[in-house]
């Protein structure tokens, strides 16, 4: 009897990675969920020269690594089961990976992988996999392609293309001979999709190749006849590899030793977009349960140069602006619930109960965080925390999202996915305290093992809604419930004290309208005549006496109550004006700061760029140097070399951070002080020389004498910050690259004069330089200048432009007037 096994086809490879992930978001998505099962802290994302022939994505985590045998059986074994008999990582962690579909997301997004392996068991190794090597010939399709190309530049059209091609070179079932012809008619031993476009190129392959081609169709691969090289790997053989994983423990602290999977993908299959990039850093923020009750953190870290990449805001950085926390919990097996509320005014609730039968959801924590969206209660001037920008971030974490062993279970929590109808009550709410979907940020906790009647539906998204599933619902739902209850509370409170001002008023009203009345009715006058008509002459100044007393003592009492309804007034006016005076100053200071903050925004992108290449080149040489530090004949003239290119790298870091640090510290945005404006100019132009000297400038600046002013440190620091900023960009690239301050006291006015050898203000535009977001320059966001202008004239001063005379550029000068707030020594 003949006995037959299964074989797959190579093919088999790509249909389930490009089949079963769809979507290359996903997929990437996919492999740092597989960095988490591994245990690491962190992980790091690098995409680095998207669409086009040199493009990589590097993935480095900071996990336990994989030993050679952990490779062979089960990285290399399709459909393994070690996450079902192996669910929990070494240190606890409930594997989040879906079964074995980690190397198909890596063939999802590159034609190529180099994984490189960190093990604390054995010495670091390499495996390289070409996943064009699993392809087959389709001449139909490459004919389809061909037809794609002869209209227009199609980047998956041409990279298809070129996998056939690659296929065609590499497997050992194709004749070297036919190869060989191949590559001259290429003219080139390497294929990159760009040369495909070229119309020669095209024919070549359409009316030359592709007979070849043909002859390989029917070609039959197996996987198992597909090999991919392991070997060992040392830091002098793969120094970027080491050095990659180094930089990363480096950037979290963590101790070694330092294991880790890298994993460099080149060739990506996608064209990248930025909105793919947005999608990308939306699924990262939330993919694992923020750090409110998280006790073993995940990072994640996405760097991609060509990008926009929002700076990374995290939920805890708002939380302290809520205005009521829950914290609540199942547990003792589910017997036992515990809700407690605490807020910004002072209040508490607790809900203590406990059940004869358990609750069938299991053991479950929440965690609420409940805002006011106005913009007194979303802004914290002294943390930088501006409305818009707290408000950026609870659109962002916004909901109540559900989290099965710290991983997102989707869709709960969505925008638009209102699984708890708080939206839909919301709507209802005619009194504003009801809890609505985007004024709350939350997570539920469960996990496989304490919650196994909360099922996954089949498709992943979502759970079964069954009768645990209710009981959940139920649970979050007394917890918002609790939220609004006493939010219903304090509004009927707050309705109550209105009523008692109302009644307070209208009791001073009626006290002003008695005394108005007793004037107008006034009874003394008649008494007067009547005494003045009596007929006994003798008793009417005794009766005149007797009512001037009445009438003095009555004045008195009406003078008192006058006094008492001007003291009720009064205090009522004072209450409104200080009201309002706070809430004035609260705007200017919140103004104020945002301007300042602009200028650092300003002055970060103004240096991002240019010293974006720093990193990388200190992190090359100092591997260089523990290179050669390690032959035994030490090379010391290579070994200074490369340190003076990190000293002089890390003093342009140092400088440029220093400047960011000095220019954020607290005291410099407070109340008005005498400011010593020498010193502060000799402090930012001091730290800027080192920035400005590596693009060959010269910071020249001067002061005549001691002179202080009354002003906040970081108004000064912004009017000199900007200019200098602006004048950089003007001088950069120019033949003659100098900047000159001077500071300079008139008899009235402190005067502060920045001149520039750049092209100076055409004529004609000198007022409209200092409109917002009028710029010249193509990366320019136009508001440097209007910041200056606007802090020189808040102070009462002016600002001018014209041309210099000594270096022909522009000249500003900035007249800031004396009025007694400097000092002259």
């Amino acid at each position: 009897m003949k006995k037959l096994k299964f074989r797959t086809n190579s093919r088999h490879i790509s249909q389930l990675g490009r089949e079963l992930v769809t979507d290359f978001v996903t997929a990437l998505v996919e492999l740092i969920k597989n960095s988490y099962d591994a245990d690491a802290y962190g992980v790091r994302i690098i995409i680095d020269k998207p669409n086009t022939p040199e493009s990589k994505i590097i993935l480095i985590d900071t996990g336990s690594g994989m030993t050679q045998e952990d490779f062979e059986n089960k990285w290399m074994v399709i459909g393994t089961n070690n996450k079902v008999t192996e669910p929990l990582s070494p240190k606890g962690r409930k594997k989040a990976g879906k079964k074995g579909i980690g190397r198909f997301s890596v063939e999802r997004i590159a034609e190529k992988v180099s994984v490189y392996s960190f093990s604390d068991q054995e010495e670091p190794f390499k495996v390289e996999i070409n996943w064009n090597q699993f392809e087959d010939i389709n001449i139909d399709a490459v004919h389809q392609r061909i037809g794609i190309l002869k209209n227009h530049e199609d980047s998956s059209a041409a990279k298809f293309i070129c996998s056939q091609l690659e296929y065609f070179i590499l497997s050992d079932k194709v004749q070297d001979l036919d190869k060989k012809n191949v590559l001259s008619l290429l003219g080139s031993t390497k294929i990159d999709y760009p040369m495909i476009y070229k119309k020669d190129v095209l024919r070549i392959i359409s009316e030359e190749i592709v007979p070849i081609l043909k002859k390989y169709e029917n070609i039959e691969q197996l996987v198992e006849d597909v090999e991919n090289p392991l070997e060992r790997i040392s830091i002098e053989s793969d120094a970027n590899a080491f050095s990659l994983i180094n930089d990363v423990y480096q950037n979290y602290g963590l101790p070694s030793p330092q294991t880790g999977i890298v994993l460099v993908m080149e060739g990506l299959r996608d064209h990248w977009k930025q909105k793919d990039i947005d999608k990308l850093q939306k699924e990262l923020r939330l993919l694992v349960a923020p750090d409110l009750i998280e006790e073993d953190p995940f990072r994640i870290e996405l760097i991609a140069p060509e990008f926009k990449i929002e700076e990374i805001v995290l939920v805890n950085e708002i939380l302290n602006l809520n205005f009521a926390k829950i914290n609540a919990e199942i547990c003792n097996s589910a017997r036992k619930l515990n809700i407690i509320y605490k807020d910004k005014d002072g209040k508490e609730e607790f809900i203590d109960e406990t059940f004869k039968e358990p609750y069938l959801c299991g053991d479950v924590e929440v965690e609420l965080y409940f805002f006011l969206r106005e913009s007194s209660k979303l802004s914290n001037v002294n943390a930088g925390y501006n409305f818009n920008f707290a408000k950026q971030v609870l659109d962002t974490y916004c909901g109540i999202k559900l989290y099965r062993d710290s991983f997102r279970v989707k869709p709960y929590g969505d925008i638009g996915n209102d699984w708890l109808l708080l939206d839909q009550r919301k709507v209802k709410d005619t009194h504003g305290y009801l809890v609505g979907n985007n004024q709350v940020i939350g997570i539920v906790r469960i996990g496989d093992l304490k919650n196994p009647l909360l099922i996954d539906a089949t498709n992943r998204e979502g759970i079964i809604e069954n009768e645990a599933y209710e009981q959940l619902r139920d649970f979050i739902t007394r917890c918002t419930n609790l939220i609004s209850d006493v939010r219903r509370k304090t509004y009927l409170e707050e309705q109550e004290k209105k009523r008692e001002l109302e009644k307070k008023k209208l009791n001073i009203d009626q006290q002003f309208n008695d005394v108005k009345k007793n004037y107008q009715d006034n009874q003394f006058i008649k008494k007067i005549e009547e005494a003045m008509l009596a007929s006994n002459n003798k008793e009417a100044p005794g009766k005149l006496d007797n009512l001037v007393k009445a009438f003095i003592e009555d004045s008195e009492k009406k003078m008192a109550d006058l006094e008492k309804i001007q003291t009720d007034y009064d205090q009522h006016y004072n209450d409104i004006k200080n009201m309002y005076e706070n809430k004035i100053n609260f705007q200017e200071s919140e103004l104020n700061l945002y301007k300042n903050l602009a200028s650092l925004g300003m002055l970060t992108g103004s240096f991002g760029h240019e010293t974006s290449d720093i990193v990388s080149r200190i992190q090359a040489s100092l591997y260089l140097v523990d290179l050669f530090l390690d032959k035994q004949d030490i090379d010391k003239e290579k070994i200074n070399n490369a340190l003076r290119i990190v000293k002089s790298d890390f003093s342009r870091i140092y400088s440029y951070s220093n400047l960011i640090v000095n220019f954020l510290r607290k005291r410099k945005r407070e109340t008005n002080l005498e400011v010593s404006v020498g010193d502060v100019l000799a402090e930012v132009c001091g730290l800027y020389e080192v920035i400005v000297k590596s693009f060959n400038v010269t910071l020249q600046y001067s002061i005549e004498q001691k002179t202080t002013y009354l002003m906040k440190q970081i108004d000064l620091e912004s009017i000199i910050i900007n200019m200098i900023t602006n004048a950089f960009e003007q001088v950069k690239g120019k033949p003659s690259r100098v900047i000159k301050i001077n500071i300079s006291q008139g008899l009235s006015h402190i005067n502060l004069v920045f001149e520039d050898s750049g092209d100076g203000v055409p004529k004609g535009k000198e007022k409209d330089i200092f409109r917002p977001f009028e710029t010249s320059k193509e990366e320019g966001i136009g508001l440097g200048l209007n910041i200056v202008k606007d802090i020189v004239e808040n102070y009462g001063g002016v600002i001018s432009v014209g041309r210099s005379d000594l270096l022909l550029g522009a000249k500003f000068t900035v007249s800031l007037p004396k009025g007694g707030n400097v000092d002259d020594e």
